[in-house]
């Protein structure tokens, strides 16, 4: 693993926050797994943007990143 995709990874918490921060202005829950893929995917692709770094990787990133935040997201729920 490179550097990028430690960054990516540790961007689970963020994402997973910055879920937290939008459930002021988006209301019903379903919506909130999608935000969190959204938000991986553009952190990772941003990542690898910036570093050049491999953006079908970084796609792939960003969907584990995505679903980690998602599950972290409904677990602390509960």
């Amino acid at each position: 693993m490179e550097l990028v995709d430690y960054i990516g990874l540790a961007g689970v918490p963020l994402i997973a926050a910055l879920v937290q921060v939008a459930k002021a202005w988006v209301a019903e829950e379903r919506y909130y797994p999608v935000m969190a893929l959204a938000l991986g995917l553009a952190l990772n692709l941003g990542i690898a943007l910036a570093r050049g770094g491999d953006l079908p990787a970084a796609l792939l990133l960003g969907l584990v990143a995505g679903l980690a935040a998602s599950g972290l997201y409904s677990q602390g729920k509960t």
